[in-house]
């Protein structure tokens, strides 16, 4: 008797196939003990924490240590930067994932060589400086170290040695420091308002909420907070795509509320969140001012301020308060102004005297009172002598009133005396304006003046004021 024809003749040697109800399809593949590159434990922050308790104890040993001698074999820099997390079952103690432990475990490293592409940093142009401050007699060479030249105030020799070491003098897998000489360059880069440049060179740096830039071990970013901070800036100031920083901003409010709802982190640390959170709603603000909202900026401060403010908080609530005044005589609602002036007095132990008297000052000049104003800046040059907001805010009123010779010898010992800032010398170039009909010669002046600061030992200026400060 010949057996019976198979179900399925035709696919019986087709292309060597077995059909899917095959025995031989059931029979268990031993797993080859290759170890590809997705079988990394740095890669994986929970492999081999968990011991399998059904698997004997002596075979478990023998595969821990097969394991251990083939990750050794193929990666040995990997093994020798985390060898307690290879040869340890579970996680002890003293493991780098352990919460309590205050540094960041090692890591792979990874390549940023992107950042140090030469093309991406631009010559800064020379056109609106003066010639006097490039060629100051007290000017650093390019070789000063940095922190020298950011604390003299050369701003453009300290964002042009930072872009010489970020592409010459880093390794591409030294983040930290590419991170910090990138954030002087951007920073230096705003002080000396070259904004555009600035916002265009911060685009090396792509989609900073990519994972690229997370901790592969801990999910930490590895940009420091105050650059991520500056870049969300850059984006709206330089391209004028406001709202786009507001949404940065946003997305900055959301990490820090994630890490604040964490259980896991300390007091500190969340303390330091909430620094971070209160500082993004403070930028907010500052956007919606840049973007003439003023009434909506108002009322965003407004929800800043605490329902309930204890001692703890009594300096943040003053800080708004501060800003919502500010606001509020910016729109003309001099009663608003007032209404939240006055609110300061029950925060007795956070105000500030300098602060409160130079607001109660800005509301009578609202009302064009100059008589107070003056009378109230007065009496704080009397105690804070040394302070140039209150001297300029002076001469500004008495040059409203008509006394245009104090005013200008005011803002002249302002000028010589303290670091110079653009206000005080713009203030000073429409004096001369009014003054003189050969004002030009007063600026070139006064540029030079500014610029030979230091020639005689003195204490050098080095902030490069542009021309358009200088009326010229």
């Amino acid at each position: 008797m010949n057996p019976p024809p198979p179900l399925h003749p035709e696919r019986a040697r087709s292309h060597g196939r077995v059909a899917s109800g095959d025995e031989r399809r059931r029979v268990a593949i031993p797993r080859r003990s290759t170890r590809g590159p997705l079988d990394s434990d740095v890669d994986d922050p929970l492999a081999d924490s968990i011991p399998d308790v059904q698997q004997p104890q002596h075979q478990h040993q023998h595969q821990q240590q097969t394991r251990t001698t083939s990750l050794q074999t193929a990666s040995p820099t990997i093994a020798a930067l985390s060898p307690q997390r290879i040869l340890s079952p579970t996680r002890s103690e003293t493991s780098p994932l352990s919460p309590h432990d205050g540094q960041l475990p090692d890591m792979p490293s990874k390549d940023f060589s992107f950042l140090q592409d030469p093309a991406a940093f631009h010559v800064l142009p020379a056109s609106n400086i003066p010639p006097p401050f490039l060629n100051a007699p007290n000017a650093p060479s390019l070789t000063s170290p940095l922190p020298v030249l950011l604390q003299t105030g050369h701003f453009r020799l300290a964002a042009i040695a930072a872009a010489r070491n970020l592409v010459a003098s880093t390794s591409p897998t030294d983040h930290n420091t590419l991170f910090h000489l990138l954030h002087i360059r951007l920073s230096c880069l705003c002080l000396i308002q070259e904004h555009a440049l600035a916002a265009q060179e911060a685009k090396a740096l792509g989609d900073l909420n990519s994972a690229f830039y997370l901790h592969p071990l801990t999910n930490t970013h590895l940009v420091p907070w105050s650059l991520r901070l500056l870049v969300v800036r850059l984006a709206a100031l330089g391209y004028g795509e406001w709202r786009k920083g507001i949404m940065g901003y946003y997305d900055l409010a959301r990490e820090c509320r994630e890490t604040i709802s964490k259980q896991d982190i300390s007091s500190d640390e969340k303390q330091l969140w909430r620094l971070r959170l209160r500082d993004c709603g403070i930028r907010v603000a500052n956007v919606l001012v840049e973007l003439r909202d003023l009434e909506g900026a108002a009322r965003h401060l407004a929800s800043l301020s605490p329902p309930e403010i204890d001692e703890s908080r009594a300096a943040e609530a003053a800080e708004i308060l501060y800003m919502e005044t500010l606001v509020h005589l910016r729109i003309g609602d001099i009663t608003a102004a007032r209404r939240t002036l006055t609110s300061l007095s029950t925060i007795s132990s956070s105000s500030s005297p300098l602060i409160e008297g130079t607001l109660t000052a800005l509301l009578s000049l609202s009302n064009s009172d100059y008589t107070s104003a003056i009378t109230t800046f007065r009496t704080l040059q009397s105690q804070f002598p040394s302070n140039a907001m209150v001297t300029q805010n002076l001469a500004v009123c008495l040059l409203y009133v008509g006394q245009i010779a104090e005013a200008r010898q005011l803002l002249i010992d302002l000028v010589d005396t303290s670091p110079p800032f653009r206000s005080a010398v713009f203030n000073l170039s429409t004096i001369f304006e009014l003054c003189t009909e050969r004002s030009r010669d007063r600026k070139m002046g006064l540029v030079e003046r500014l610029a030979g600061r230091g020639r005689d030992g003195g204490e050098g200026v080095g902030f490069e004021v542009a021309n358009g400060d200088f009326k010229l």
